[in-house]
Order: structure tokens, then sequence, then C-alpha cells
């Protein structure tokens, strides 16, 4: 995923205001509809990497957003607070939270906002969206990928996408858990293929369809490249791309001959080499969390819960030496 760039805007001055965008290459000309309030303040912060970029702006007063993308990019508004219509392509397209709306390339539209408006805008380079989906399906798919133009994010898939996404905004933080590529791209893989289940697309079926079941060869190779380089930044798309074969038989092998998910295997192993560094480390010589971050895991006290239920004991009294276990 490489390493993110971060951005952050805070404007109190509308004639400042304009051009507020922070993502690369990108263009978001923003206009007030009224005379600026006196408390008139804009916010925009976010992070690009790799195929992705997430940004949300907040204003205290109505705009008129002119967004305009790159040929390469799929854009999805999604309104976290206040009501937003958008003009796109000779439609308009009326949302509000709950429901995100999706700009196919290229992304050229007018976005008009409440006062008070917060909205998520997220890019997904089409490739990187069109190759997740070929992985998945195991052949190749008609480009560009036809999206529906909206998103129920309270669906299921459209609640577990979005929870994704507001875990990867608030992760984008100098030296945060994106700054760590065994973090960054298997949550890159998630975001993806939460995003191709939540939304509607020529083969959205296909991705439920049943799928045979290899035998456990590939699975062994997966075992084999885990085991081996558990420091990698490995994601299942990965994996099943050196087994030669697509992410959902792939994982149906896995739950096949072995009832986990190739990443669950994946948080096991690291799990194990995170235990060992504890137990080999000097008291003093490290923490609990720089360990936990250093093999993979985002979260402190998510480490802690699976290392106490494995080991017995947690992780602090590992490190602290056998007179405290």
């Amino acid at each position: 995923m490489g390493d993110p760039r971060l951005f952050a805007t805070h404007e109190l001055d509308p004639q400042v205001a304009d051009s507020a965008s922070g993502t690369p290459g990108e263009t978001a000309t923003l206009e007030l509809l009224h005379r600026p309030t006196e408390a008139y303040q804009l916010d925009v912060h976010g992070f690009a990497c790799g195929p992705l970029s997430v940004e949300e702006a907040s204003c205290t007063d109505q705009t008129r957003v002119r967004l305009r993308s790159s040929d390469a990019d799929y854009v999805i508004s999604v309104p976290v607070r206040g009501a937003v219509l958008a003009l796109y392509r000779g439609r308009e397209l009326d949302f509000r939270p709950g429901q995100a709306v999706v700009f196919q390339p290229p992304a050229e539209a007018v976005i008009t906002t409440d006062d008070n408006f917060d909205v998520l805008v997220v890019r997904v380079d089409a490739t990187a969206l069109e190759n997740a989906l070929e992985a998945r399906l195991g052949c190749p798919v008609r480009r560009p990928l036809a999206l529906a133009p909206t998103l129920d994010l309270d669906s299921a898939g459209g609640r577990g996408w979005a929870t994704l996404l507001r875990y990867l905004l608030g992760a984008a933080v100098p030296g945060g858990p994106l700054a760590n590529p065994m973090i960054a791209e298997p949550l890159q893989d998630a975001l993806l293929a939460w995003l191709l289940q939540a939304i509607d697309h020529p083969y959205r079926e296909a991705l439920d369809a049943s799928v045979r079941s290899w035998g456990p060869r590939a699975v062994r190779r997966g075992i084999d490249t885990i085991e081996a380089f558990p420091q990698r930044p490995l994601t299942t798309a990965g994996l099943a791309a050196d087994a030669g074969m697509n992410v959902r038989v792939l994982q149906q092998c896995w739950r096949r001959y072995h009832d986990v998910t190739p990443m669950d295997y994946l948080r096991g192993v690291r799990l194990a080499r995170a235990h060992r560094d504890l137990q080999e480390h000097a008291p003093g010589g490290t923490t609990v969390s720089a360990t936990a971050f250093n093999w993979g895991f985002a979260r402190p006290a998510r480490f802690a819960t699976r290392y106490t239920r494995r080991y017995g004991l947690p992780p602090h009294q590992t490190l602290r030496g056998p007179a405290y276990a």
C-alpha cells in the first residue's frame, strides 16, 4: 500500500477555502451558496495511499462542491450529517445519511450540501477494484465495472464497508496502523472486498455462487508461505494468486481442510512470533503495544485479549518475566 500521505485543512476564511481538497491529483472546488455566517468553518482531513484515498469534509455553511476526478477513479460520496443533492451526468441524486452515491470514472459532479454538513469522499482506483473482482471470480470482467449509482449503508454489507472505512480514516495518523504494510495492505484488500459485496454490479450474484473445493495442496502451500514469511504484508488475494486459484476457492479450501480462514491462520502465526519476542526482550526493552504493532496487530486491546486466551496470561506479564507469571 505504500506510505500514506496524510492531509488536513482547517479554514475560517471562506475566500481561502476554495480548492480545499487535499487528495493528490484531484480537484474539488467549493462555492458558498449564501453569505457566510460569522461562525464559518471548513475542515477537511484524510489520507491517500496506494489505490485509495479517503477524506472527510465538514462545513458550517451550505456549499456547492464541484467534484472532478481522474479517468481512473470511482468516487463514492458518503453523507455523515445533512442531505446532499448531486447533479451527475444529467441526473439529480438526492441522498442523506444511510445512503452513499457512486460516481463512475471520470467522476465529474456538482454536489450541493445542507448547512452544517459532514461528508466522506472515497476514491478507489478503477484498475485496483476490477483486479480485486477478477481475483475473487477467477475470470476476466468487463471494464470499466458498472457500479450501481447508490449504495445502501443500512444493509449488512454496507454497514461492514462503512465501519471499515471509518476505521481507516481514524487510523490515518502519523505513525499509526496505516504506516505498517502488514496492517495496511490487508485492510485495503478487505475494503475492496467489502465494497464488491455491498454494492450492486453485473457480477454481484456470481460472488455468492458456490465454488468447487480443490485438494489440500493449495492450503499446504499457503501454510508454508505464512510460516516462512509472516512478517510480509500477506493478503488473501496474494495467497490465492500464489496458489493459482481465485480467492473464493482458496477460502473454501481453507475452511474444508483447516476450518479457519487464511488470515485467521496468519494472525495465529504472528501471535506466536509476538509471544516469542515478548519472552526474549529484557524488561524495558520494548512494550506490548510496540510488539503487537510490529506483528501487524493494529489494536493493542484486541491483541491482549487474543494473547491471554491463547497463553493463559496477559502479554505484559510475559514481558516482565517468569517471576511475574
